[in-house]
């Protein structure tokens, strides 16, 4: 390896990581959230978990979705992508989303160019999935 090869590589590979960092969007709030409850008293899909979802997974889950995976409605979340369910209701320790999320179980998300999610939406996720990961 030539002397400016050492110096020109690490260089060009901060830029493409600039560079998607930027294509894929900011967010990723570590602001405390509000959490939402349903009338029944549960986590609310629609008042808490998607804005959740929406904030930290959009930029990489959106239309085009990485993996097929797209947390665009309810019912795509439930659907999950190529690599499987995405949420097993009742199951939180068996929902990629999850495990990716708690860094238990590869793919770890959201990727570490990224700010993880604060404790407070990674327990609200679990919470609602426990709770049986109801569109309410």
């Amino acid at each position: 390896m030539k002397r400016t090869d050492i110096v020109v590589v690490p260089l060009l590979l901060t830029g493409a990581i600039a560079m998607l960092a930027t294509a894929c969007g900011g967010g990723g709030s570590t602001e405390p959230i509000s959490v939402v409850k349903t009338t029944e008293g549960g986590i609310s899909f629609q008042g808490t978990v998607h804005p959740i979802l929406m904030d930290h997974c959009i930029r990489c889950h959106g239309e085009s979705a990485d993996g097929a995976l797209s947390i665009l409605s309810y019912e795509s979340v439930m659907k999950g992508g190529k690599s499987g369910g995405f949420v097993v209701a009742g199951k939180p320790d068996e929902s990629r989303s999850v495990t990716s999320i708690e860094k238990t179980k590869v793919p770890f998300m959201p990727p570490r160019i990224f700010p993880a999610l604060t404790e407070d939406r990674i327990q609200a996720i679990r919470q609602w999935i426990s709770e049986g990961a109801a569109d309410n």
